[in-house]
């Protein structure tokens, strides 16, 4: 089973492979829009990645509210604990 440090690494990858942020700049408290640049699109681009990684499904209505690093991976370790 995956732990949250592992999804924040796997997103980090995503994030710096994808869409070129900065690794130091994906920590817990950087907001996905202010602090790292990303858009909506950019954030699904991010999420599907993990999705196919970790075998989960996470719903755009819950995307919603997710504003920062911390947010995603609490959300998608959530996801793939459900899951395991």
């Amino acid at each position: 089973m995956a732990d949250n440090q592992e999804i924040l690494d796997a997103l980090r990858e995503v994030l710096v492979d994808r869409l070129k942020v900065e690794p130091e700049a994906v920590t817990p408290e950087a907001n996905l829009f202010d602090d790292l640049g990303l858009d909506s699109i950019d954030l699904m681009s991010a999420v599907m990645a993990i999705e196919e990684r970790f075998e989960i499904e996470v719903s755009d209505a819950e995307l919603e509210n997710v504003t920062t690093v911390g947010e995603a991976v609490d959300l998608l370790g959530g996801k793939v604990s459900a899951g395991a």
